[in-house]
């Protein structure tokens, strides 16, 4: 991409791949209903602490429930992890605290209680890690302005709940296996702030717990993590969407060594604007093939910054021997949430026009979208428009998704046209 900035003013900030965007739990209009298990321990927690308190749920991660119900001491029974506030708490106190409830007979009780080191949960991880025996809770917190958030780690045993790393500043994380060694590590990644460089650090606990840590910082002025992906096949590695002060999207790529040291795989050249892009184009695993690829915004023919309704083609990138290695170009619809495949024997051949007011796509060959000549056209209604669309224009039903009907118009005359059957292969849907 040249170093103009792209600048899409329609694009809707969702993944085309799932969404790992936080979701704010408190507002919800009432909490979710407890099954008969959440009721009991509920009601123990109640007599423990009295009626006055509100049950506080991660707002991100694996674990969205209030209450986390696991084996955390090695004794084979289960105990209870809840997350709660006082309502009637003083100024003094911090009003967010952990509970532990074990269960005899069927019948659970408070064993153990203590405030925690923020005012807001924000996400709570309980695995092992590295060759420690022990089960670790990994809680996130926000403190007072919601923007600074710090990690402590727990375990518990004999009843008591020891911290074992604390305070540690996050603004992403997740717990991974990334040297493929069979043992997970915390990893964590932090924003630029101030005289302080954006980072991503991985901690490893050994027997002693004792945790090693390995840090490598970025250059990129990073303001925000997007979406962080693994990839699945071969050297594992870490792809992090990063949010930069001007609302692009730039890709750092992680691994890890033997040892559990983390390197990068890849460093995005800011003068030569690698991988920058609209926030909505994230990396993902495009061709299914287990290894992440990173998406890369481009004019099609006959567009520039200039353009009015211009039109992008979206080129998808591995990381080989640390540098960018071209692999796809596609059209992505963002708003109707799917993607065209262009075949390798259409590059330099086709660009394309967009009819917002129809919502259609025509993909067109030659380099002018004014005189250029359609290949296919993809249109997509909802609801009644289905059974009018169907009925006229030689429209073909590709796909229907909730209210939505993918239709596809073949100009069979063109030179370029593949069959019905072949260009259903090339599209991707949500």
């Amino acid at each position: 991409m040249k170093s103009k900035k792209i600048l899409i003013s329609l694009f809707l900030p969702l993944m085309l791949t799932g969404c790992m965007l936080n979701t704010g739990i408190d507002i919800l209009l009432s909490p979710p209903k407890l099954d008969a298990r959440q009721e009991h321990i509920y009601n123990a927690l109640k007599s423990y602490t009295g009626d006055n308190i509100s049950l506080k749920y991660p707002k991100t991660g694996k674990n969205l429930s209030a209450f986390i119900i696991e084996d955390i001491d090695g004794d084979s029974d289960d105990e209870a992890i809840v997350f709660y506030k006082k309502n009637v708490a003083k100024t003094a106190d911090n009003p967010l605290r952990i509970n532990i409830l074990d269960s005899s007979d069927s019948n659970w009780h408070s064993v153990y209680d203590h405030p925690v080191d923020g005012n807001e949960l924000e996400q709570v991880e309980v695995t092992k890690l590295g060759d420690s025996e022990k089960t670790n809770i990994i809680v996130g917190y926000s403190l007072i302005n919601r923007s600074e958030k710090k990690i402590s780690i727990y375990d518990y045993s004999d009843g008591k709940l020891r911290t074992t790393l604390g305070g540690v500043p996050y603004s992403f994380f997740d717990t991974t296996d990334l040297n493929n060694d069979g043992l997970k590590e915390l990893f964590t990644a932090t924003v630029s702030t101030g005289s302080e460089q954006a980072a991503a650090e991985l901690y490893y606990l050994y027997k002693n717990g004792k945790y090693k840590c390995s840090e490598e910082t970025f250059d990129g002025n990073y303001i925000k993590y997007h979406k962080i992906s693994c990839s699945l096949s071969g050297e594992k590695k870490l792809f992090l969407d990063c949010e930069t002060p001007g609302g692009e999207i730039a890709t750092e790529v992680l691994t890890a060594d033997e040892q559990g040291n983390l390197l990068k795989v890849f460093s995005p050249d800011a003068k030569k604007h690698e991988t920058i892009r609209p926030p909505a184009y994230l990396s993902q695993d495009i061709d299914n093939d287990g290894e992440i690829e990173i998406p890369v915004v481009e004019f099609c023919d006959g567009y520039d910054e200039n353009s009015e309704n211009a039109v992008y083609f979206t080129s998808w990138y591995g990381v080989e021997n640390k540098k960018l290695k071209f692999k796809y170009k596609s059209y992505c619809s963002i708003t109707d949430e799917y993607v065209f495949m262009i075949p390798a024997e259409w590059f330099g051949k086709v660009t394309a026009c967009n009819n917002i007011a129809e919502n259609e796509l025509s993909l067109l060959s030659g380099s002018d979208p004014e005189t250029a000549e359609e290949i296919f056209t993809v249109k997509v209604v909802s609801g009644n428009e289905k059974m009018i669309i169907s009925e006229k224009d030689d429209y073909i039903l590709l796909r229907t998704r909730g209210d939505k009907s993918f239709f596809l118009k073949i100009n069979k005359n063109n030179p370029l046209a593949l069959s019905f059957e072949e260009l259903m292969m090339k599209f991707k849907f949500e």
